[in-house]
């Protein structure tokens, strides 16, 4: 989990130097890298059930080049469904990371940049001492939005692999509505559910906090 947060941050971050450093088209490229933001999860849950479906476009393309000779079930619930919650959940989050790190961004002050190059500082050292220490805030912020929202995934997996790959969102689901356990399982997912979460919240916010003080 937390390798996941930090490529997610990592991934948010670097999108947000592409966009905060381009020029022409600016504002198509930050439209058409936002608008998986709007897109409903369901909607890109079923978009990607028609990508990476037994009948989907990759194994289409793969068999067209001669990779495949029979389709992958690549929702079958074996580690390559994760691998495609894991990719559907990067593609519709990412861009709230993105807007997080381009705020960020745009809020450095251009004073500091150039104070530093002015020092002689290069690219990568303006980054590392002047860049980054500022977008701590930012950074912060987008890790715990994602590590809260990381552990309440449930439309992805539910409508890409059903219970194939249970999360304990859909196990708390599935022992509710169709095992009729609310009072045992289902409330055992769901209040363990709750603690993982404010742990790790919880914990994100001690390491903010220790880093703050030490800054």
């Amino acid at each position: 989990m937390g390798q996941f947060l930090k490529r997610h941050a990592l991934t948010g971050l670097g999108v947000a130097m592409v966009l905060h450093k381009l020029i022409l088209g600016r504002g198509l490229v930050r439209t058409i890298v936002l608008t998986p933001l709007g897109v409903p999860t369901i909607v890109a849950g079923v978009m990607f059930t028609y990508l990476f479906g037994s009948a989907g476009y990759l194994n289409e393309i793969l068999h067209r080049l001669g990779a495949i000779d029979t389709p992958i079930d690549w929702l079958a619930g074996d580690w390559r469904s994760l691998g495609v919650i894991l990719t559907a959940e990067l593609w519709k989050v990412t861009p709230l990371v993105t807007l997080i790190m381009l705020a960020g961004l745009e809020s450095v002050p251009e004073s500091a940049l150039e104070a530093a190059a002015v020092d002689g500082a290069g690219a990568w050292r303006r980054f590392w001492y002047v860049t980054l220490p500022l977008l701590r805030p930012s950074l912060i912020t987008a890790v715990v939005l994602r590590a809260t929202d990381a552990f309440r995934i449930f439309e992805l997996p539910l409508i890409l692999t059903g219970k194939s790959v249970p999360v304990l969102g859909t196990f708390a689901y599935s022992e509710y509505y169709e095992y009729y356990n609310p009072f045992t399982s289902a409330a055992a997912a769901s209040l363990l559910l709750g603690m993982v979460t404010l742990c790790v919240v919880g914990y994100l916010f001690l390491i903010a906090r220790r880093q703050g003080e030490a800054s």
